[in-house]
């Protein structure tokens, strides 16, 4: 994995990007709640494959939680700031089958807990060309959060993170300030 201390200095960050100026609105939306219903569950879920290149599907069959369900999961995580692994596996599998939707949804829940994740992120963490199958592993994301930590840790995280709020124009929690640096140095796997 490159280094985000050494990259971040040369990270040039669109403030006008609709990526960067939508994020603030987003979290604002999940963060005036402090629990979720079910109609909360489905446009958090459209707001954040809003975000995405994707088209959102809800899958409310059987093993899937349905609505409520995944809505309590999302009540959980912004209460404790964690869920178990199934529980994670299980709010992926009503969206999309999506761990990279699920993260998402998480993050804004939770944004201090959980860290975006998706194929770009996979590609700097792992240095290697994001399949679906890697990416959607559980155990893929729980080793990228501890990686968080640790640089959470490191004596230069202050200045990376002041550093990264003065190029975005806003004020971003630790997570979402180190994934963007890996989200935009991120290296391009062709073929």
């Amino acid at each position: 994995m490159a280094n985000v201390f050494d990259l971040e200095p040369h990270t040039r960050v669109l403030q006008d990007d609709s990526y960067i100026l939508s994020y603030p609105h987003i979290l604002s939306y999940f963060s005036a709640k402090a629990t979720f219903d079910p109609a909360d569950m489905v446009r958090g879920a459209h707001m954040v494959y809003g975000w995405m290149p994707t088209v959102l599907e809800l899958y409310l069959e059987p093993p899937n939680p349905d609505l409520a369900a995944g809505a309590a999961l999302l009540t959980r995580a912004k209460g404790t700031g964690a869920l178990s692994d199934q529980e994670i596996t299980s709010l992926a599998g009503l969206v999309n089958n999506s761990l990279v939707g699920a993260s998402k949804l998480l993050h804004f829940v939770a944004p201090d807990q959980f860290a975006i994740w998706d194929s770009k992120i996979y590609a700097f963490v792992f240095e290697k060309k994001p399949y679906n199958y890697q990416v959607n592993e559980v155990a893929s994301y729980r080793r990228y959060l501890s990686m968080l930590v640790s640089i959470r840790a490191d004596a230069r995280f202050n200045a990376f993170h002041a550093s990264v709020n003065g190029k975005i124009g806003y004020a971003v929690l630790p997570l979402r300030a180190i994934e963007l640096v890996m989200f935009l140095n991120a290296p391009v796997f062709r073929g």
